[in-house]
């Protein structure tokens, strides 16, 4: 072996251990950070002792509302936080209003049983938990565990008390399991239709790829969770759904009352530019159509499976046009795709600079979030590329220098 080719592997080495010191680095942090934020009072407590509400409150009120049989009540924006503010003690102004599907509902009534705090504790153990599993089963190893924990909006869905730690779990296990578990792809992309804004690029894949018993188990698990809500609900209740969301609808994209900047879509960043809706729409819908060639494209072709379902989990987030900064702890999933084979130096610096733009956001003058899914959607592309040498793409060294 030369000279040369041993300094290339300790050089390779070196960065793996620094890599994987500056994740755990990471990790510890934000354990500090909720830590001293609890001793300050700037999480879970206020330095009264009293419970501070976050976005979770809109999930543990709707909650209580349902175990008191008013469970349509949770649409009723006044009526859901007076019952909020009762029930937990915590007082704020505005609304942490609840615009989910009432198949969601089921969920919510079960962290009710609990107390405000500790309900909270509980969503972000769980959800933490089976995110974790999502990751193990893509990549199976302890290094993409422990990067998807150190993953920036880790910190920012934890803080709020949001529920990017079960959109990234369910969409990671659904796409993991579309070859070999069919069934338990359909229940996951099923259970993901709580969020139905993340749908626009699923079936499309699906259907292209011929994936039709996925896409089965999937209508079956969404067909009966809607007659379950049904059943304990009624059905009246969707229509307050609809009524809702049409309203949060006008309320955040339209009149943009919870700030654009904090839309991490293509759409928020336009309109936090400046510009009106039309243009915001017809650029967003560009995105879509452009996202959705692609898709179906690549789901055409024999490439890696990785390859493919990071470009899915990728264009699910990119194609939305309502999405926060904790909704992209679902980036860690095309991350944790495309690291099963490693990543090359140059990946590993896109990487961080992903990272990096999500640390700083959201920012008022720049969709970081949204440019740090551009950055992977870039990797994706750049992955396909070195699976096509005959049609003259350009790709990266396929010789990957850093494995998990």
């Amino acid at each position: 072996m030369s000279i040369m080719r041993i300094a290339t592997i300790a050089t390779g080495q070196n960065l793996q251990r620094l890599i994987y010191l500056a994740i755990c680095g990471l990790i510890c942090t934000y354990i500090g950070v909720l830590g001293i934020s609890i001793l300050i009072g700037s999480w879970l407590f206020d330095e009264n002792g009293r419970p501070l509400a976050t976005d979770f409150i809109a999930f543990w009120g709707a909650g209580k509302l349902v175990l008191q049989g008013h469970a349509a009540d949770a649409y009723n924006w006044d009526l859901h936080k007076s019952i909020s503010t009762a029930e937990s003690g915590a007082t704020f102004d505005g609304y942490f209003s609840w615009q989910y599907p009432p198949t969601f509902l089921i969920v919510t009534a079960a962290l009710a049983l609990l107390s405000y705090p500790a309900a909270l504790v509980a969503w972000m153990a769980t959800g933490i938990t089976l995110y974790a599993a999502a990751i193990r089963l893509i990549g199976n190893t302890r290094v993409a565990i422990l990067a998807a924990m150190a993953w920036p909006p880790v910190l920012w869905n934890t803080v709020v008390g949001q529920n990017g730690f079960i959109t990234a779990a369910l969409l990671g296990a659904a796409i993991a399991s579309i070859e070999k578990r069919p069934a338990l792809a359909g229940l996951c992309f099923g259970l993901l239709t709580y969020k139905p804004q993340f749908g626009l690029m699923i079936p499309l894949a699906l259907i292209a790829g011929g994936f039709w018993r996925v896409i089965g188990w999937a209508a079956v698990s969404t067909t009966v969770m809607i007659m379950l809500s049904i059943g304990l609900f009624g059905a009246e209740i969707w229509s307050d759904f609809f009524d809702a969301a049409a309203k949060v609808n006008g309320t955040i994209l339209v009149d943009g009352r919870a700030d654009f900047s904090k839309l991490q879509s293509l759409y928020g960043f336009v309109r936090a530019l400046g510009w009106n809706w039309t243009l915001a729409w017809t650029a967003q819908g560009l995105l879509i159509a452009v996202l959705s060639a692609g898709i179906i494209w690549i789901w055409r072709q024999k490439v890696a499976f990785d390859v493919k379902a990071a470009a899915l989990a990728t264009v699910t987030i990119l194609a939305s046009p309502y999405a926060f900064i904790y909704d992209f702890v679902a980036l860690a999933i095309p991350l944790a795709f495309l690291g099963k084979s490693g990543f090359s130096a140059k990946e590993c610096a896109v990487v961080i600079f992903a990272g990096i733009l999500l640390v700083s956001g959201p920012s008022e003058h720049l969709a970081t979030a949204f440019l740090s899914a551009l950055l992977v959607l870039g990797l994706v592309v750049g992955r396909a590329w070195q699976a096509f040498p005959t049609l003259g793409f350009a790709g990266w060294s396929a010789q990957r220098e850093l494995k998990p």
